[in-house]
């Protein structure tokens, strides 16, 4: 199986994360309530994922918990809306065509084929055989997703070298992190797909959104703070520049495919 990994986009220019009315269209998602883009997006993905054999998938939205994170970078020029994240058998322009043609109902999109390297597994709340809520169920805490570019100034083979050997441990030493999955991209899926070479999404306590100290697994130790901040920039700066990376907060949802009068196939968990 391979990994999808897919963003929705805003087009709107200056959209407040979560703002929202009942009378919004698929078209607004830029602007919609956070429930109101994860139904909107379990409606159009059930019968291609389903087609797929995918039965349980992962969706990132800027949710009320994680609202006004003081950890919010943006490089990229349009805002995310979601992201979305599956098994598939083949994670390929044409083997996903369906899927993504429906999420373009949301809005641009931009999609690419990903590794997944579970470093501190996420613990999902629900086993493989229990039922999810169709709203889909969040997981605990501040779901961080960062976008990564390559600096040309290291070639690529050394680039990933740092970044998953050398740097792993000192991202999860220096941060309070309970989940950390890192995707390398092999090629992107869409055409006007940014030009990103990784994808990490970290797992902080929900006190982390606003508090420093708990996100550089420091809470009320203003000396270790600095250090952990200090070791962790020394390390972030041997394989990225400045302006090379987005960081999203977001709050993660599993979600399950629901596909009225279809029996669901084989639960396989997505990681």
């Amino acid at each position: 199986m391979d990994t999808l990994f897919a963003v929705v986009w805003s087009d709107a220019e200056d959209t407040v994360p979560g703002a929202g009315s009942a009378t919004e269209t698929p078209s607004d998602a830029g602007t919609a309530s956070p429930a109101r883009v994860r139904a909107e997006i379990a409606e159009a993905v059930a019968e291609p994922l389903a087609n797929l054999g995918v039965a349980r998938y992962v969706v990132n939205v800027r949710d009320a918990e994680v609202e006004g994170a003081l950890i919010d970078v943006r490089v990229t020029p349009r805002r995310l809306v979601a992201a979305v994240r599956a098994r598939v058998p083949v994670a390929s322009a044409a083997g996903c065509a369906d899927l993504l043609h429906a999420l373009r109902r949301l809005g641009p999109v931009s999609a690419w084929s990903v590794t997944a390297s579970e470093v501190l597994p996420v613990i999902e709340s629900t086993t493989v055989a229990e039922p999810l809520p169709p709203e889909g169920v969040r997981c605990e805490g501040m779901a961080n997703i960062a976008f990564l570019r390559r600096p040309e100034r290291i070639p690529g083979e050394e680039w990933l070298r740092t970044w998953l050997d050398d740097h792993t441990t000192v991202a999860v030493d220096t941060q309070s992190t309970t989940g950390y999955t890192q995707h390398v991209v092999v090629r992107a899926l869409t055409d006007d797909a940014p030009e990103i070479d990784g994808i990490v999404e970290e797992i902080f306590p929900i006190a982390a959104v606003s508090d420093l100290g708990v996100f550089f697994d420091a809470p009320g130790d203003e000396a270790r703070m600095a250090e952990n901040m200090r070791t962790m920039t020394a390390s972030t700066s041997r394989f990225l520049d400045e302006g090379t990376v987005d960081a999203v907060p977001t709050g993660r949802y599993e979600m399950e495919v629901r596909r009225p009068g279809i029996r669901q196939p084989g639960r396989e968990r997505e990681r």
